[in-house]
């Protein structure tokens, strides 16, 4: 946040924190709470954990993955972070494999935050660490990914509107650049529409609508990647629970094409908000 609007933001804080019940909640521009998507990289640099847990028919086996992220800000808009993802890959002939996928690793810095706009902007720089996974399922290779993330609010539509402005979107775009090797250029993007049943609730009208529900956020995600002109991807229906500590969230996995897969498969999230949970050690940033 821009030092000239501090004291704004920390107003703007504080009532988001009373309104929505996530007083440090992942990602928050002006009154808007910005979920953590379960696909994707979402807009907000945080001190948080997140677990997530899919299992998918990609073309000739079951791909199930367990990934693992911890994300630190060492000043209230730069965070680095490190993760990996654990990989079981069951294929419909042959002996199945499992093993880590190489670390990852990723510094990101919070472009601008736009309180009024409900807007929100994020530079990422990822770095998947050839050789440090398993060989059973890992690249030797490396490759760095440079990613610009989003998030937009609609709450800054005309009042005859309302009731579109519990509607956001977030998106990413980042590339994943071989540094060696054989691998091609990936372009990965993806965008999420989501409806916030509490920003419903607090700022357009009460519905009466109790827990859980009052804090659900249903959500479709579009994770996507285009390789060598060719796109895969699947588009994933859900929701979201948010709540002061945490999140949960679970959606289906629907292949968009042959090449991404076949049926339904499923993500199961978790997401922990280390600012409130340990608001005094690893929830704060190093530097204020």
């Amino acid at each position: 946040m821009f030092v000239a609007a501090r004291r704004l933001y920390a107003l703007l804080f504080a009532a988001a924190s009373i309104l929505s019940g996530a007083a440090h909640a992942h990602a928050i521009a002006g009154m808007r709470v910005f979920p953590a998507t379960l696909s994707f990289d979402d807009p907000g640099v945080a001190n948080e954990f997140s677990a997530v847990f899919g299992r998918m028919r990609a073309p000739g086996q079951v791909q199930k993955d367990l990934s693992l992220d911890y994300s630190k800000t060492l000043t209230r808009r730069f965070g680095l972070s490190v993760g990996g993802d654990y990989l079981w890959q069951i294929p419909d002939a042959g002996g199945a494999v499992r093993g880590w996928d190489n670390l990852a690793l990723g510094a990101q810095y919070q472009l601008f935050v736009d309180g009024p706009r409900e807007a929100i902007g994020l530079l990422g720089l990822g770095a998947s660490v050839g050789g440090t996974g398993s060989a059973a399922v890992a690249d030797a290779h490396s490759t760095i990914s440079p990613e610009f993330a989003f998030g937009k609010g609609m709450g800054d539509l005309p009042w005859g509107l309302r009731y579109l402005r519990p509607f956001a979107v977030t998106g990413a775009v980042s590339g994943d650049l071989p540094v060696s090797g054989p691998d091609p250029d990936v372009l990965n993007w993806a965008f999420s529409v989501q409806y916030n049943l509490a920003y419903l609730q607090d700022f357009v009208r009460y519905i009466g609508l109790g827990r859980p529900f009052s804090r659900m956020i249903p959500i479709v995600e579009f994770p996507l990647q285009t390789v060598a002109g060719r796109t895969t991807g699947t588009i994933n229906p859900g929701v979201i629970w948010l709540g002061h500590y945490y999140q949960i969230g679970l959606e289906a996995q629907i292949p968009v094409n042959a090449a991404s897969g076949s049926g339904v498969g499923f993500l199961l999230g978790v997401d922990l908000y280390l600012d409130d949970l340990l608001p005094h050690s690893l929830g704060r940033a190093l530097w204020r």
